[in-house]
């Protein structure tokens, strides 16, 4: 037998395979670090770090007396002769035992007792004594992350605003498949699963932006489902809620904003809304985005149209595509005519007829793309002191053309073609006809203000916002309009 009478691997030769390794993990753990779990910024996050610490070093005690008395007994009782005799053989010692059922269980007790508190004390909900508790529910897509703030009646996407020292209660939902809402430095991680609503609470304390993430393989795009949390002070958070329910200024005629708000309207508003400040509005998106899902999941191979993320005042934002890209004129032409590019895996692309072309990038011309990017980058809040509605009645002549292109054309045709819903070639002929005891005129303009009450077969209802805020003359002349199509 091979004699063993010093260590095969020499000290210096051991440190130098380990201090890299060490060093590279250790990197990792960095509090600065952006997604790094240390460097707290709320109670939340602070209390799991604490657990983790308090785990951690009995882990390092435990591991220390393991590997010590292994490598005690490797090298003292290691064989010193050539002779095979066994050495003597004891078998049972109660003692020895029973000292190593209990120390095991102790060390369990001790990790249970602190890990039970913590997770019963943030399974409560949030905590009432700490201020009033903020609202917000979010909703996880493929791919990309949806904030709703029923108390507010505020709906964004990507970027979820908190105000400091303030508990935040979340109702977690899915709208696809499992996904998992994790923001390292201020709260830990909660799966979102279809079907199921779970709960989780967060309170930041102090100012800052800070990184969230999806944490549940979810799909080819996963790994760039991101987004952002801004904690602000409760000044500048009520000042950002206020703004939210401020419509943004119109574009200046003939402007390139104006340009890109239509092309906007005829190529994109089926699925992105752009001007939910006014009241009702926070219902109408709500609706709007499960009519958006029923029709996609009802075709998923053919259908023009699928949840997509709410743009309202997206000029405000500082990251695009989940929190993937800095937000710019640059960056945003370049998702606009290839989100690819950006991010792969991307719904948009799939689905939306701009991009049914042979290399799958946008059918607009670089000035159209431009123009829409400079028309979305204006949408921020404005003087409050104008009718934002897209073509809202203003006392003035009606444009029923121009009426027709920014609020309708992204999901009529004026042919027979079907975009998201029925073409209206003919529709002046066959509005007589739909409903018994209504004229053409009063099935379209019932059509227009309850867009509900008549559902032509095939289509998917909820979809269509209700135009009653047009105003009358604007009806009228929408009414007037569609009678012309043959």
């Amino acid at each position: 037998m091979h004699r063993v009478s010093k260590l095969p691997v020499s000290l210096r030769t051991a440190l130098l395979l380990i201090v890299p390794v060490a060093v590279g993990l250790l990197a990792a753990c960095t509090p600065d670090n952006n997604q790094s779990t240390f460097g707290t910024a709320g109670p939340v996050a602070s209390d799991q770090a604490d657990l983790f610490i308090f785990i951690f070093w009995i882990a390092v005690v435990v591991f220390i007396l393991v590997e010590g008395a292994v490598i005690y007994a490797s090298i003292r009782y290691r064989r010193r002769s050539k002779s095979d005799k066994l050495p003597y053989q004891t078998h049972g010692n109660d003692k020895l035992e029973i000292t190593w059922t209990i120390i095991p269980v102790l060390i369990l007790i001790a990790i249970a007792i602190p890990t039970l508190t913590d997770i019963w004390e943030q399974q409560n909900g949030a905590p009432t004594d700490r201020g009033e508790v903020l609202s917000v529910e979010a909703i996880g897509h493929q791919w990309w992350f949806e904030f709703r703030y029923p108390d507010h009646e505020v709906i964004t996407a990507n970027e979820l605003h908190i105000p400091v020292n303030r508990p935040v209660g979340f109702k977690l939902e899915s709208q696809d498949v499992i996904h998992s809402f994790w923001v390292p430095k201020i709260a830990g991680k909660v799966d979102m699963v279809p079907l199921n609503d779970n709960y989780l609470w967060m309170m930041a304390d102090e100012v800052g932006e800070y990184y969230g993430q999806c944490a549940e393989f979810c799909g080819i795009a996963h790994a760039h489902m991101r987004f952002r949390v801004i904690v602000h002070t409760e000044e500048d958070f009520n000042a950002w809620v206020a703004g939210m329910h401020t419509a943004s200024d119109p574009p200046a005629a003939g402007s390139a904003e104006a340009s890109g708000k239509t092309l906007f309207a005829g190529n994109c508003s089926s699925c992105h809304t752009t001007n939910s400040t006014a009241p009702g509005s926070y219902a109408q998106e709500i609706s709007s985005q499960q009519a958006r899902w029923n029709g996609w999941v009802s075709d998923i191979e053919n259908s023009g149209i699928v949840s997509a993320p709410n743009l309202t005042h997206f000029g405000t934002r500082s990251t695009l595509a989940s929190g993937i890209k800095d937000l710019n004129q640059e960056s945003l032409v370049e998702w606009i005519t290839d989100p690819s590019s950006i991010k792969i895996g991307t719904r948009m692309q799939d689905h939306a007829a701009i991009y049914k072309t042979a290399d799958g990038k946008a059918k607009l011309t670089d000035d159209e793309i431009s123009d829409i990017a400079k028309y979305l980058l204006s949408l921020k809040p404005g003087s409050g002191t104008t009718d934002q509605t897209m073509g809202a009645s203003t006392g003035g002549d009606v444009d029923a053309v121009e009426l027709f292109t920014t609020n309708c054309a992204a999901c009529h045709s004026t042919g027979d073609d079907k975009i998201v819903g029925p073409g209206l070639a003919g529709i002046g002929d066959q509005a007589g006809n739909r409903v018994d005891g209504l004229s053409a005129d009063e099935y379209l303009e019932q059509s227009l203000r309850e867009p509900d009450a008549y559902i032509v077969d095939g289509f998917t209802p909820g979809l269509m916002p209700n135009w009653e805020k047009l105003g009358d003359d604007s009806i009228d002349a929408l009414v007037t309009y569609l009678k012309t199509m043959k």
